[in-house]
């Protein structure tokens, strides 16, 4: 027990660091130089392994998370040169340089955490190269069908040689994840009239395999959610094309073979049990999976009839339709099979909800009064979940109706569910979907930007801190890894919130941080325990680790002396911009910059392009021509003395020079953005470009 709460509290005061520094780095303090930054975020890097070094044969656990912690500061370091040399916020290259030493670190140690972390860095590097977020960028159609295709292909072939479970998993569910931008981005070019048939073929042998040949239950869960969810994007896009008669009663056969196909997958494959705690689990998800799918099927065809037919009748007529048609029965119906019940049950209060703020409040309450018994009396766990979900969202229209206070409302619903849970906690029987609903409710109520900040932003803020911190030290597994998920999405609101500076909160989470590490030192002497050594990497193992280590300095040193010496001797060159204002994710605020020299007409296709920049009499230096296009001179253009070589990307029209982006201390992007309209950047010989500065003369 003791250890565990050690663990915890290293594990909460490690968290609380690693926000900080990322917190502190993207304010983006003005009163603190480059030399002090890079000296800082060096430092960072090496105490964190240096400490990692020391503790590794005394402290286990320390000594592994702190050697976890300085593969993440070197990305944080990365994200921190690009902000001071004002690269593209959010960069592609920055995860892709960040995945390299990560992914071969994770490959000698052989540790899962670093796995897991190099999965989520190719998913980043391959999301912000095809959804750039400093520029934009027209994919053609082929184009953009083999980057996405090359992004599945790749995370499918991790999932097929990773040695660590987790990635395995992470590799497969990003794997259909780009399937799926495929077919969502297939809508706006011809691919979406064949696409859908080649995946569903796909979909069609990953079932059979996961389900008939290897019966691995995780793969063949994540398999049947995927499907549900492309069977559900092309349902709504043919509603959008097909609005008619005929597309909602196929829609409803649809949902019907769905639910016929789980029951038979369940009955005659043996691949979902209950005979352990995770078969009891898997089973509980896959009949979660087919009722989402072929309730949200049903409900809206149902819905959709219902409009094309009765466009004149009351909403109580739907409403009562509803409950007397899909939940009683389902209520009554006991000795039918499960995911039947659950679909039924699903569809009643999905089309019963769709029109509750057309109805009186007093029959909302006297509905919910009947399902808070129901939730309260049902011994089935299925029925218990959905009810509890229908319960809050039929409160919700009460709530939102009779009350002014969105933030009051969302308090209220916290409390309820919390008063649900700790209901079945006292009655022997943890329910957790209210307490996952508790969270969630007081998680939005904690959001600035969602509504004021006042006494009662204050007060929903320190009960959602009280509430993590509760629950990360609990015995139960659940309600600790619920907690964490919340606590890291916590932090990720709290950084994008305008309502208190990066800074003072980079403060905060380190004083936290200091005082759950110097609490969990305390505690572990208190009770004297000894947490296992790591073993000794073999030499080749160390060796090969000190080159990666000494590899990530060396890099950012060179970084550093190249952008320094292109500041020192590049020549100057003033363009004319157009600004705008967003947050990077680990740099900051920043000004979005567009040039007049950023659309280069003649230019087609893509590649790479040395643009020519001549100079006027006004000192701004204007496009003069294309140079070069992808190593090969441009026909017809000649060079003049004092012209400069500048080079570019280009994605059809569009040219991307890499100062794209000019980071600015928090808040203070929409002012300069205001009175900014040049910018002035430094061009080295062979043509790259640094952004220095930006102004209004």
């Amino acid at each position: 027990m003791a250890a565990r709460i050690v663990k915890t509290g290293y594990a909460l005061a490690f968290l609380c660091i690693i926000a900080s520094i990322v917190y502190f780095f993207a304010a983006n303090w003005p009163e603190m130089g480059r030399e002090a930054k890079v000296g800082i975020s060096i430092g960072v890097m090496a105490g964190f392994y240096i400490t990692s070094t020391a503790l590794r044969g005394r402290h286990g656990f320390l000594g592994r998370w702190l050697f976890v912690g300085g593969t993440l500061s070197f990305g944080i370091a990365l994200a921190l040169l690009g902000q001071i040399y004002n690269s593209h916020a959010d960069s592609y290259w920055l995860f892709l340089i960040w995945l390299v030493p990560t992914a071969l670190l994770a490959r000698l140690t052989k540790d899962p955490a670093l796995s897991v972390i190099a999965v989520v860095l190719l998913q980043l590097a391959c999301w912000f190269y095809y959804f750039p977020s400093a520029y934009r960028i027209e994919w053609t159609e082929w184009v953009s069908f083999g980057w996405l295709l090359l992004f599945a292909a790749v995370n499918g072939a991790i999932f097929g040689f990773s040695r660590s479970p987790w990635a395995a998993h992470l590799a497969y569910a990003a794997m259909h994840g780009w399937l799926l931008v495929i077919s969502v981005t297939g809508f706006s070019y011809e691919r979406d009239v064949w696409w859908p048939y080649v995946y569903a073929t796909l979909f069609a042998g990953l079932l059979y395999y996961f389900f008939a040949v290897t019966k691995q239950r995780s793969y063949a869960l994540l398999t049947s959610l995927f499907a549900g969810l492309f069977l559900l994007i092309q349902y709504i896009r043919l509603l959008a094309d097909h609005f008619e008669t005929w597309m909602l009663f196929i829609g409803l056969a649809v949902a019907g073979a769905i639910l016929y196909g789980g029951i038979m997958l369940l009955r005659r494959t043996g691949v979902f049990s209950a005979g352990t705690r995770t078969g009891t689990w898997v089973l509980a998800a896959f009949q979660a999976v087919i009722t989402l799918a072929a309730s949200a099927l049903a409900t809206a065809s149902l819905l959709g009839l219902y409009l094309l037919w009765a466009e004149s009748w009351s909403p109580y007529v739907l409403f009562f339709a509803a409950i007397f048609g899909f939940v009683l029965p389902a209520w009554l119906g006991r000795r039918w099979n499960a995911v039947v019940r659950y679909t039924l049950l699903a569809v009643g209060y999905g089309l019963g909800w769709t029109v509750t703020w057309e109805l009186s409040t007093a029959v909302l309450v006297l509905y919910i009064a009947v399902l808070a018994v129901g939730v309260i009396r049902f011994p089935d766990r299925g029925m218990q979940r959905l009810t509890t979900v229908a319960l809050t969202l039929y409160l919700y229209v009460v709530l939102d109706v009779n009350m002014e206070s969105g933030r009051v409302e969302l308090l209220t619903l916290a409390l309820w569910n919390g008063a649900l849970y700790a209901y079945s906690r006292w009655r022997g029987k943890t329910a957790m979907t209210p307490f996952v609903l508790a969270l969630s409710a007081l998680g939005i109520a904690t959001s600035v930007d969602v509504f004021t900040a006042d006494g009662m932003y204050i007060a929903a803020n320190l009960a959602m801190v009280s509430a993590l911190a509760f629950f990360l030290f609990q015995r139960r597994r659940r309600e600790r890894a619920v907690a964490w998920g919340y606590t890291a999405l916590y932090l990720v609101l709290k950084y994008y919130e305008l309502a208190w500076n990066l800074l003072h909160k980079s403060v905060s989470l380190l004083a936290a941080g200091v005082v759950l590490l110097a609490w969990a030192v305390w505690l572990e002497k208190r009770n004297r325990l000894d947490f296992p050594r790591e073993a000794a990497w073999p030499r080749n193992v160390s060796l090969g680790v000190l080159l990666i280590v000494v590899a990530q300095f060396l890099f950012t040193g060179y970084t550093v002396w190249e952008k320094e010496r292109l500041l020192r001797d590049g020549q100057l060159v003033k363009l004319a911009l157009e600004p705008v204002d967003p947050r990077s994710v680990l740099q900051g605020d920043y000004i979005q910059l567009r040039y007049d020299i950023s659309t280069v007409r003649s230019l087609d296709g893509s590649g790479k392009v040395k643009v020519i920049l001549r100079k006027g009499t006004d000192g701004v230096h204007r496009f003069a021509g294309v140079y070069a296009v992808n190593g090969e001179k441009w026909p017809g253009f000649t060079r003049q003395q004092g012209d400069i070589l500048i080079n570019g990307t280009f994605y059809g029209t569009q040219v991307v020079y890499g100062i794209e982006s000019y980071f600015v201390p928090e808040k203070t992007g929409i002012e300069r953005q205001e009175n900014v309209r040049f910018a002035y950047v430094r061009v080295s010989q062979n043509g790259d470009a640094l952004l220095e500065r930006i102004g209004a003369e």
